[in-house]
Formats: structure tokens, sequence, C-alpha cells
């Protein structure tokens, strides 16, 4: 195994890491609400709420705040970490480039979701929220790179998949709920981490064949 092997196998493992926790974290917090969490209609950000209270629309109280918002940090940072020691995966091209950098700027968003939980700052946890659609972008970019290859191909359907959600949660979010639709603009990123971290975790043939360009 050559060294960029390597550091493209621990990225991967901190990118299962970082969606493994911030999942399980998501499911703890919610199950800790004692009025019901809605899947549909609260915001992924409301189990990070650090008080209790009506917010927007809905009834909002997180015994377990602080944990999601730890969630959050971890998420970002392992984000950030992981797509500088995965960077090899990818060619050396421009289109590359700018997607690992949104990526970059995409787990700093969501370290911003976390520090700054929406009741207590609700301008520089929206600032962070862009990571979102931030997310989707750079995962469209680096699969145009890569357009060729089954990672790739899995990561067009991705990103539109989150765009598409990020377009609903704007224009249209009664369809799904709000946090049905935040869900749909990112969750599709969050799966993509995951895949790509499990596919840089295989031994160097399978994984070959996951990044070899479809007949």
């Amino acid at each position: 195994m050559t060294s960029a092997e390597k550091r493209a196998a621990v990225g991967g493992f901190l990118w299962i890491v970082a969606m493994v926790q911030y999942f399980v974290a998501q499911i703890a917090v919610a199950a800790h609400w004692r009025t019901p969490y809605s899947w549909r209609d609260n915001y992924i950000s409301d189990l990070g709420n650090t008080d209790c209270g009506a917010f927007l629309a809905t009834y909002v109280c997180s015994p377990l705040a602080g944990v999601m918002n730890a969630s959050f940090i971890v998420a970002g940072l392992l984000t950030v970490a992981g797509v500088g020691l995965l960077r090899s995966v990818w060619p050396d091209t421009n289109t590359a480039t700018v997607g690992v950098l949104l990526w970059i700027l995409a787990g700093a968003g969501k370290v911003l979701v976390g520090v700054a939980p929406a009741n207590e700052n609700l301008p520089l946890h929206q600032i962070g929220t862009v990571n979102l659609p931030l997310g989707s972008v750079a995962i469209l970019l680096l699969a145009l790179a890569t357009r060729h290859t089954r990672i790739g191909m899995f990561g067009i359907v991705a990103a539109v998949f989150g765009l598409l959600g990020t377009a609903m949660s704007i224009f249209a979010p009664e369809l799904l709920g709000v946090g049905g639709a935040e869900r749909l603009a990112g969750y599709p990123g969050d799966i993509w981490l995951f895949v790509v971290g499990a596919a840089a975790l295989l031994p160097r043939r399978e994984s070959a064949e996951v990044l070899a360009e479809v007949s």
C-alpha cells in the first residue's frame, strides 16, 4: 500500500466515523424529546436548540442539545480532515480541486451549525446551514471529474437529489415538511461521504473496481 493509499484509507475511516456518529446522535437525541420530534416537521437543527419554547413553526425542547451540537462539530471537523487525506482519490483537475475546496467549506459550515445553535445566534447558524448546498455542489463537481466511473455516476445521482432537496426547502417545503426537505437536501451528501469512505477502505483491487471506468 502506497502512502497515498494509506492517507486515503485514513480519510475514508474518518468519513465513516463522521457519518455514523452523526446519524446515531440524531436518533438518540430525538428519542429523548418529551414532545415527539417530527422527522418531517422539525429541522435537524432543532435537535441542537439549547432552550425550550416555540421556535419558528414548532415547539422545540431538546434535552440532549449539547450532544447534537457536539456531533455537528465532530462531523464537520472529520469531513474537513477526510477530504484532505482523500485528495489523491480524484484527478488533479480544476473541477476536482474546486470540489475539494467546497467540501472544506461545507465541513466548516457544519461546525458553525454546532457552535452557533439557531436559538442563540440565528444569523450565524443560517450561514452554517449553507453547508448543505455546498456539499451537493462539491459532490457534483467531483462526480463530473470522475463521471465515467461507478463512484462518479453515484455522485451525480446524490448531487441531483441533494440540490432537489435544497430547491424544495426554499420553494416548496410543504411537500415533505421542512424537516423532510432539509433531509433530502443533506442526507444524500451524508450517504455519499459514507460510501466514498467505505470505498477508500476496500483492498486495492476492490477499490480500483469502484473507481474503474464504466464500459
